[in-house]
């Protein structure tokens, strides 16, 4: 079960039906706010906000994405969203009649916490033209994605039929985007506030399920509708009910008192099952397609190499089902899939609804793979389908937020990928395995092939469906707490973590040592600093600065200019001009003094051309006057990643300031000078002393 909050009346009811998803015949009994018996008419509270007859709108005349409009504020679903491009957003609600409101609750949006709303104030009105203020907020924070707040307004006696909020959050965090899940107003309940609860989620075909009336505001009397039950109604208060056919059964109940009625409609009940066929029952959703650029090449290709997309849409859900999950009873049923086909900034994307699946895919991407031929253009759409079908299936970790390098975003990211590895469509990433520090830095490339890992080699535990089902049952997610739920305490993600890397026999990149030798360039204190321009360019991922030459990992590297590239303007005006300099000088100040007896520089991963050509190394004492110490150079032609060591002939000062001055004159070609500049890389310095 996917980790929701739902409003007040779906919360009463799914809490009772899905908490058993386990199978338990145990009754599960649901204890409201007041016990029934204290519960007068005049005290019950419930959401207006999803009553029949009632509106939304926003007048803002921004742009909106199709599947995260303003009517998702009150669908009762804190699984779906408005979006809005926008950092200032205005919302009027309309009721069916008018209501004192006794206080509201705002849920926070799925991903990107700064898109939440930071102030806002409400006001009410009984034309929707003349507005008074009903409350306000400022300085305001969500803890984490889908937390619901909420804020009394006990005292107020004040009925307005129209409300409207009037949003904004943190233009200089926010990049212009406002998000949030769901907006629920609390007013006094007249005729009864609905809700029950049954004692099975899920029952075989026979099986007899215990259902229980919970509505507030004592209802006196009842009408139940159950989909294929025998009885398929009832108007007795707590009835008991079988089920003739396979698949999940929505109940409807009326409770009536003598200021009226009001109706609950509850889908996904109750899930009949065969335990011995789990899988019987599924239903596949509707598939429905959407070319937005109908005209684009790529979509010529989509459509002569994917004819038959809407079965391979159907196979691929199931199967990604059925590895993440038991039986169909666990799973979640999408009403439908929307693929859509149009120009997008991404590959692939998965939008929508708990049960309206959007899958969107970029003409652009697809006709270059098209260049590739039909074959492989086929398994890059199925590809994606496998990663993008797994988003909407798995479930989501309850901490965390969507952004690279958070444990959140491996998770899904990971999971995402290995489902496309285990189909067989990630194959030509293989080959970019390697030693990373921590499980969560590269999600697609390295903590997909760690999951496929643990997964193969340890099948007796079932790893990824309990990896995914720890998703949506611990309280405190993370890495760690999902492998020691699965493995035992001993047994955390950072244990096999280190494992994986012996068993692939993967070394981590640091420098090559010395016996004998400590490196304290990575002594804790040390400042380093450098005279150049650095290629720190966020709009490549490119972030070479002065501090990876110490970072003890050589697959990341220092660059540094020396002319200006052709590509700097276009690509990075920010660093442009650049600071002029003849040399790049490299400077590290210690704590305290050591004695420099040994020093190697790495080479960089590639562009040979911007190795220094040579080196001088100098040692100071206040940072002012320096001490040449050695001068040298990379022997001719050097491999990439190589680390070359040096000797110090004098080593028997201890300076508590080094400096590195680098040169590169290669002649000018076709790859430096010009128009493509000139730059310095190297991957890491090491500066060794006598342990």
């Amino acid at each position: 079960m996917k980790n929701n909050k739902l409003s007040l009346v779906a919360m009463v009811v799914i809490s009772a039906t899905l908490a058993g998803c386990n199978g338990s015949d145990e009754s599960l009994e649901i204890t409201p706010k007041q016990s029934q018996e204290n519960q007068s008419s005049e005290s019950a509270l419930r959401n207006m906000a999803i009553d029949s007859g009632s509106t939304i709108s926003s007048p803002d005349g921004v742009d909106v994405p199709a599947a995260e409009g303003v009517t998702n504020l009150i669908d009762g679903n804190d699984g779906s969203k408005f979006l809005s491009f926008s950092n200032s957003v205005t919302v009027v609600f309309s009721a069916a009649k008018p209501y004192a409101l006794k206080g509201y609750a705002l849920i926070s949006g799925n991903d990107a916490p700064e898109r939440d709303p930071a102030e806002w104030t409400l006001e009410g009105s009984t034309d929707a033209a003349t507005w008074i203020e009903v409350d306000s907020r400022s300085g305001q924070s969500f803890g984490s994605r889908g937390e619901k707040r909420t804020f009394e307004l006990l005292t107020n006696e004040d009925k307005y039929q129209h409300y409207r909020f009037s949003f904004s959050n943190n233009p200089e965090t926010a990049a212009g985007i406002f998000q949030l899940a769901e907006i629920e107003l609390t007013v006094v309940a007249d005729a009864p506030l609905v809700a029950f609860a049954s004692n099975k989620s899920r029952a075989e075909i026979g099986d007899t399920v215990q259902f229980w009336d919970r509505s507030l505001a004592n209802p006196t009397s009842w009408q139940w509708t159950f989909e294929n039950g025998e009885p398929a109604t009832s108007d007795v208060r707590n009835p008991s009910v079988t089920f003739s056919t396979l698949g999940a059964k929505s109940v409807t109940l009326v409770a009536t008192n003598n200021k009226g009625s009001n109706e609950l409609f509850q889908e996904k009940v109750v899930h009949i099952w065969d335990s011995q066929s789990p899988w019987a029952g599924y239903v596949k959703p509707a598939v429905t397609l959407v070319a937005h650029t109908p005209e684009h090449e790529g979509q010529a290709h989509f459509n002569r190499v994917m004819p038959d997309i809407e079965q391979v849409i159907h196979d691929i859900s199931l199967a990604v089902a059925k590895v993440l999950y038991k039986d169909v009873t666990e799973a979640p049923l999408f009403k439908t899939v929307t693929f859509e086909t149009g120009e997008y900034d991404f590959p692939a994307a998965k939008s929508g609804t708990d049960e309206d699946m959007i899958l969107m895919m970029d003409v652009g991407h697809l006709a270059n793979k098209a260049a590739e031929g039909d074959e492989a253009l086929r398994n890059e759409v199925i590809g994606m389908l496998w990663h993008e079908l797994t988003h909407g299936y798995n479930n989501s970790p309850n901490s965390g937020q969507y952004a690279a390098g958070d444990e959140y975003h491996s998770y899904l990211e990971g999971l995402a990928d290995y489902m496309r590895i285990k189909a067989g469509f990630n194959e030509h990433k293989r080959a970019g395995i390697d030693w990373v520090a921590d499980w969560n830095s590269d999600a697609y490339n390295q903590t997909s092939f760690f999951l496929e890992w643990v997964a193969n080699s340890h099948r007796n535990t079932d790893f990824i469906y309990l990896f995914n089902k720890a998703a949506g049952d611990l309280e405190a997610w993370s890495f760690d707490g999902a492998f020691k739920s699965i493995f035992g305490e001993d047994r955390g993600v950072a244990v096999l973590w280190a494992e994986y890397h012996q068993a692939l026999n993967i070394e981590a990149p640091f420098p090559t040592a010395v016996a004998g030798y400590r490196n304290f360039a990575i002594d804790e204190g040390i400042a380093i600093t450098t005279n150049a321009t650095t290629v720190i360019i966020a709009a490549f991922g490119a972030e070479e600065g002065v501090d990876k030459l110490n970072d003890n990992n050589v697959k990341v590297k220092f660059n540094a200019f020396l002319e200006e590239t052709w590509w700097l303007e276009q690509y990075a005006p920010e660093l442009s001009p650049i600071n002029d300099i003849d040399n790049v000088e490299v400077s590290f100040e210690l704590p305290t003094a050591i004695t420099l007896h040994k020093y190697s520089v790495t080479t960089g991963n590639d562009n040979q051309h911007r190795d220094p050509t040579s080196w001088i190394v100098s040692g100071s004492m206040d940072g002012t006057a320096w001490t040449q110490l050695d001068a040298d150079n990379y022997p001719d032609n050097p491999e990439r990643l190589i680390t070359y060591h040096y000797d110090i002939d004098n080593a028997a000062t201890a300076y508590k300031y080094y400096q590195f001055t680098f040169e590169n004159a290669q002649p000018e070609g076709d790859s430096i000078g010009g128009d493509n500049g000139r730059l310095i890389q190297i991957a890491e310095i090491a500066m060794l002393t006598v342990e």
